[in-house]
């Protein structure tokens, strides 16, 4: 698909269409082309990937926190829990 720089305004619905089909997109300027644009390639976690990430966001486990619902409950709190401490 070709599509000019200026009707990128009034068709960019067709551009979302034609990179969901997994066509490439060829944007020109005067004639000349300013640049293609492709679909994303879909992306796969690999196992190493995922084990860096469970390492990553399980970093703070020696903390003693029992769940993440528990500890932004206790953050929410604020200083003061009670009327009394006013």
């Amino acid at each position: 698909m070709q599509l000019t720089a200026s009707q990128l305004q009034s068709k960019h619905k067709a551009l979302i269409d034609a990179l969901k089909r997994g066509e490439t997109v060829e944007i020109t300027y005067h004639g000349q082309t300013l640049g293609i644009v492709h679909p994303a390639a879909p992306t796969v976690n690999s196992k190493q990937q995922e084990a860096a990430m469970n390492d990553f966001f399980g970093m703070h486990r020696d903390l003693g926190v029992t769940s993440v619902e528990d500890e932004l409950r206790t953050i929410r709190k604020g200083r003061r829990s009670t009327l009394s401490d006013l």
